[in-house]
């Protein structure tokens, strides 16, 4: 659970009320701009203004979040969002793509979900689609994705709502349209909210490698929500899975919870099954940070088949979540920082291993609330 937290009922029933409520397909790069710009200005007017005007949102809020990676086997990382969020009657749907090369830096693309994203399709997996702002169509596909998980009740807040929908899969990442000949290295253009790095996708063919997904809801700004610290990520070792959250809250509760799946066949074939239902562990504390930088040295990780270290390989992002590279238009990103209030992200890709030294990969992140 990145991005900011959340939670919620099965990925179906998720999927057909996002393609209910949806407001009509805009397609066109203007009409993006617009909503973006109307969905922050509403946001802010209503946070700024009067108590009519704060409880508009407190009722009309819902921000639905998708988050999905896919991490290759020489450490290249791809970060997709997708969001649609609805303020006192203006819905606005939008997404990024991040992608973290093996050999450093940071690339951004901003554009906004397709209509029908995500989808499942006819061999079980998951498929998600972005239309993004240079003219082409990126698709993540998750291949014979691992069942989602559902974590118990009571959830952090009555107002955020979170499950993880693919704990493991096979995935892949493809480009269409203008430029898709070159697809994941440099020489791509990339319009606005390019950050660093010379292109989201581009290069020789597809990225492949494991992949993740999950939810959030949010019923309520973040900044109104009562959070301090999210610890999350996401582990894949090569005979299983461990998926991590732990939520400090501003009244000194702290809400944690892990699964681990065990994947039959080992996890370079996931289509061999899970050995039984994911075990949920709820452990009274955070995963313990080692070492003399906090959040950015070793983590441990306690697990049900025994404690996994992180040892960080790079740091993918640190700073200010909501910065120029994601939200470029200055307004968008104003509007989205009263929303938010004042986070903290640092984002790592590590090296997983645990006692019988077996290895892996994970992405974890920790984002401080209120500094």
């Amino acid at each position: 659970m990145t991005h900011a937290v959340g939670f919620t009922r099965g990925l179906g029933v998720v999927v057909a009320e996002f393609l209910g409520e949806q407001d009509r397909d805009r397609s066109s790069a203007a009409d993006l701009a617009a909503d973006l710009a109307s969905g922050a200005t509403a946001v802010s007017r209503a946070l700024t203004g009067t108590t009519a005007s704060r409880t508009l949102v407190r009722r009309g809020f819902l921000l639905r979040k998708l988050y999905a990676d896919v991490v290759g086997a020489d450490g290249d990382v791809l970060v997709v969002q997708l969001a649609w969020l609805r303020v006192a009657g203006v819905h606005t749907p939008y997404a990024v793509v991040e992608r973290y090369p093996a050999d450093g830096g940071r690339e951004v693309l901003r554009g906004r979900p397709i209509a029908g994203s995500p989808r499942r399709r006819r061999d079980g997996g998951m498929e998600y689609s972005i239309a993004t702002r240079d003219g082409r169509t990126l698709r993540l596909v998750h291949h014979s994705p691992v069942p989602a998980w559902h974590p118990s009740d009571p959830q952090i807040s009555p107002r955020v709502h979170w499950h993880v929908a693919v704990p493991y899969a096979r995935a892949e990442v493809s480009w269409a349209g203008a430029g898709a000949g070159s697809c994941l290295g440099a020489g791509a253009g990339l319009g606005d909210g390019v950050g660093s790095g010379a292109g989201v996708g581009s290069g020789a063919g597809p990225l492949v490698g494991t992949g993740y997904a999950d939810w959030v809801w949010l019923r309520l700004p973040p900044r109104l929500l009562g959070l301090r610290r999210l610890r999350w990520g996401r582990v894949h070792l090569p005979d299983r899975t461990v998926v991590f959250t732990s939520v400090d809250q501003t009244n000194g509760m702290r809400w944690t919870r892990l699964a681990e799946w065990r994947v039959g066949g080992g996890q370079g074939d996931p289509a061999g099954g899970v050995s039984g239902e994911p075990v949920e562990v709820v452990v009274d504390g955070a995963p313990r940070v080692d070492g003399p930088d906090a959040d950015s040295g070793t983590w441990t990780v306690p697990a049900p088949g025994g404690p996994v270290m992180l040892e960080p390989l790079r740091v993918l992002h640190e700073g200010e979540p909501l910065d120029t590279d994601r939200f470029p238009d200055p307004l968008e990103r104003w509007g989205s920082r009263l929303a938010s209030g004042a986070t903290y992200e640092i984002r790592l890709l590590s090296k997983a291993r645990d006692e019988t030294g077996a290895t892996g990969m994970a992405v974890h992140e920790s984002i401080r609330f209120g500094h």
